[in-house]
């Protein structure tokens, strides 16, 4: 007992204490591999599963609905098994090993899709590797994602982390996107030729092994500034039933998870028909849809010292406001300008347009994805001193499956607009000389921009509801502080 409470003031001392930049970088690594997974899962997949594989939308929308559906009740149990599992290995870690090979080899599986398969056979296939892919990212992002939240007990520090891992996660989603459109997707029908994605798949599903390993590793080193798992909890499932009301009496958690429930249900439906829009009605080549892709991911490197900047003076909760309606507002403009504004854009005209456009949203996505992160860190402070018990590992779950929830809506409903538009699928086996009529494109526009802005800028409003402000958190922490060495004491 006496040794336990002197490791815990050990690590509390270190957590006081700066993380060093190396530590930082190399943590963050880790989102690499899930910003991969992103690029892939957001915009090539629904591509992939009707233009090339010829599934219907609804048929590939309702495959990603199942998967992440599956994933979103599974999470729950993963955050709160991570936050309990006591190991020789250390915490967190054994979650991340076990989760790291099967999510890089499902990616691989899924974009090579065997060209025999069609029908309730090729369903079945994609759904499977969606579930193995989603349920073992999340074995390894939760773990990892709530060493983030445990590492420091710092109000900024904890920002500056989140920039870090968003940053990777941003650079992970870049690689996805050159690796495809520029490296095995170029070229005037690069997109449909079945036989690119294969080696796109697999350099992908090696590059996302060897992120996760290095961040594995900087969990390893991180051991000693983390909090022990609670002791005496009792039986599992008993305790995950008690959990889950106290997650659900945590006003702050609620706000926070209605805003990323209507959030990603805009984000998801919005990139999977980013490459259906870029392609046909804006009639952009590969190059410029390119560049265009990873203007969004370029924006992250402005988000970045502006959140930082801004965090100084700003509260979290008033940057994430304006960040998420900047991003609503930035959906909608330009699909809105081609169809009803005096003039129509030419695609060379339109491009640059769209690549400014494109940066400004990234940018307001890593703005406003710091503040909200680290909102989060904050709540499950605020959990601690509410309930007596840290569970950062459940919270992200808890978030995360409001994500997948909502993406995989965002991605049903995508899908579910394409056939009620009448977009056609195949169209790698049509040919290039198939014509779309004007009235199916118009539609696209709407259902790919709008129609995911008004999503977009509903979310920001639960916000106005969230009060942890930096001087409650400051005394929160101070107040955790004064009960540990009371604790302490009772021990000595």
């Amino acid at each position: 007992m006496r040794q336990s409470v002197i490791d815990e003031k050990n690590a509390a001392a270190l957590r006081g204490a700066p993380l060093t930049r190396r530590f930082k970088a190399a943590y963050g690594s880790g989102a690499l591999a899930d910003g991969i997974v992103a690029a892939g899962f957001g915009f090539f997949l629904l591509f992939y599963l009707t233009a090339v594989c010829g599934m219907s939308g609804t048929m590939a929308g309702t495959a990603k609905l199942i998967a992440l559906l599956v994933d979103a009740v599974a999470d729950p149990a993963i955050g709160l098994a991570s936050d309990r599992l006591r190991s020789r290995f250390g915490r967190r870690i054994p979650f991340m090993i076990f989760g790291l090979l099967p999510f890089a080899a499902a990616f691989g599986l899924l974009f090579s899709m065997p060209e025999s398969l069609s029908g309730l056979p090729q369903f079945l296939y994609a759904t499977a590797c969606l579930v193995v892919l989603r349920v073992s990212l999340s074995c390894f992002v939760l773990p990892y994602t709530a060493v983030g939240a445990e590492v420091t007990d710092n109000y900024r520090e904890r920002a500056a982390i989140v920039s870090y891992r968003l940053s990777f996660q941003n650079a992970g989603i870049l690689i996805g996107v050159v690796l495809g459109l520029g490296v095995f997707m170029s070229g005037t029908d690069g997109l449909l030729d079945r036989a690119n994605y294969v080696p796109f798949a697999w350099t992908c599903a090696a590059a996302m092994f060897l992120a996760g390993m290095i961040a594995i590793r900087a969990v390893s080193a991180a051991q000693p500034r983390l909090h022990g798992p609670e002791k005496g909890e009792g039986n599992f499932l008993t305790g995950f039933g008690r959990e889950m009301i106290e997650l659900a009496r945590n006003r702050s958690f609620l706000i926070l998870f209605a805003t990323v429930l209507t959030y990603f249900l805009a984000y998801s439906a919005h990139v999977s028909l980013a490459l259906h829009a870029s392609r046909y009605f804006w009639r952009l080549d590969s190059t410029a849809i390119q560049m265009i892709l990873l203007s969004t991911t370029l924006g992250p490197l402005l988000g970045a010292p502006i959140s930082a900047f801004a965090l100084r003076y700003i509260e979290k909760r008033t940057l994430s406001i304006a960040a998420f309606l900047a991003i609503a507002l930035f959906l909608i403009w330009p699909p809105l300008l081609q169809l009803y504004g005096p003039v129509t854009l030419t695609p060379a005209a339109a491009a640059p347009i769209l690549f400014v456009n494109g940066l400004l949203v990234g940018t307001a996505i890593m703005v406003g994805g710091i503040g909200f992160q680290s909102m989060l860190a904050d709540t499950a402070d605020e959990h601690e001193w509410l309930f007596g018990v840290r569970r950062e590992g459940l919270f992200f779950s808890g978030l995360t499956l409001a994500y997948k929830a909502a993406s995989g809506l965002g991605g049903l409903i995508a899908g579910l607009a394409l056939d009620a538009i009448r977009f056609p699928t195949d169209l790698g086996a049509r040919g290039p000389g198939l014509v779309i009529p004007q009235e199916v494109l118009d539609k696209l526009a709407l259902i790919s921009g709008p129609l995911p802005a008004a999503f977009a800028a509903l979310s920001p409003l639960f916000l106005f509801g969230y009060h942890l402000t930096r001087t409650r958190h400051a005394r929160i922490i101070a107040e955790l502080d004064q009960r540990k060495i009371d604790k302490a004491a009772a021990a000595d």
